[in-house]
């Protein structure tokens, strides 16, 4: 019995040695790189891209629901849509930044966004999760997950009201 028990013991400690994840983070939320996503969302708000400029490498690999675009596209796209909304509002902003051990660095960010449309008059809520890669203090890697049906319908409205 103290074999299987000794055997027993041994396979645990090996199976658990043999286990141990290599891709483990350490996770910060009042760190400048989460602090630098929310900064990016207020210059969005406030209707200014100097610091999406600043904080984009200029081969930014950008993915807004998984349609690819550049840093120059992802910028003119923004500014459309903003031009779009006006009477913005914030909730739940949360961001953390995860420091890989691999040397990987990346920030999520998640929020909600009120907005009026300049063309509905509607108010719209929208949630927003935004992913961040960061290298060298830029970001290499912008991935962004909503739902588009309400920037779709202001610009459908807005494309409506012109002809």
């Amino acid at each position: 019995m103290k074999k299987i028990l000794s055997i027993f013991l041994m396979s645990v400690i090996i199976c658990s040695c043999s286990n141990q994840q290599t891709g483990t983070a350490v996770v910060k939320d009042s760190d400048e790189l989460s602090l630098n996503s929310k900064s990016l969302l207020k210059a969005y708000i406030d209707d200014d891209f100097s610091l999406w400029e600043e904080l984009f490498s200029d081969d930014c690999e950008v993915f807004i629901i998984n349609d690819a675009m550049d840093k120059k596209a992802t910028l003119e796209a923004l500014k459309q849509e903003r031009a779009l909304f006006n009477s913005f509002s914030v909730l739940e902003n949360y961001s953390h930044t995860n420091y890989f051990n691999n040397g990987n660095i990346w920030t999520n960010h998640w929020f909600i966004v009120n907005a009026t449309g300049k063309f509905t008059g509607e108010t719209n809520t929208v949630r927003v999760h935004t992913d961040l890669k960061w290298e060298n203090g830029k970001v290499v890697i912008f991935q962004v997950y909503r739902d588009p049906s309400v920037t779709i319908k202001e610009a459908t409205a807005m494309a409506e009201m012109s002809k």
